[in-house]
């Protein structure tokens, strides 16, 4: 059985520079409904997933990061 992830850890120092750095978001898959259609249905779920889970670390990790100093350019749509 897997052990739960923690809600909050304590922060003890500034993090590194490299930790800081803006989330980084690749564009997505094409968005022609022809190939779209082409993906299993349960490929296309687990993608879906995938993307939302990246997105929302993507979105936390910049949260962090306004949070100890300037803020990052707004994540495109």
């Amino acid at each position: 059985m897997s052990q739960p992830v923690p809600v909050a850890v304590p922060v003890k120092d500034t993090p590194p520079a490299e930790l800081t750095r803006c989330a980084a978001r690749p564009e997505g898959l094409p968005e022609n409904p022809a190939l779209v259609a082409q993906i299993p249905t349960a490929i296309r779920a687990g993608i879906i997933r995938l993307a939302r889970a990246f997105a929302a670390n993507a979105n936390q990790l910049d949260r962090l990061i306004a949070w100890t100093g300037t803020p990052c350019p707004a994540a495109p749509h």
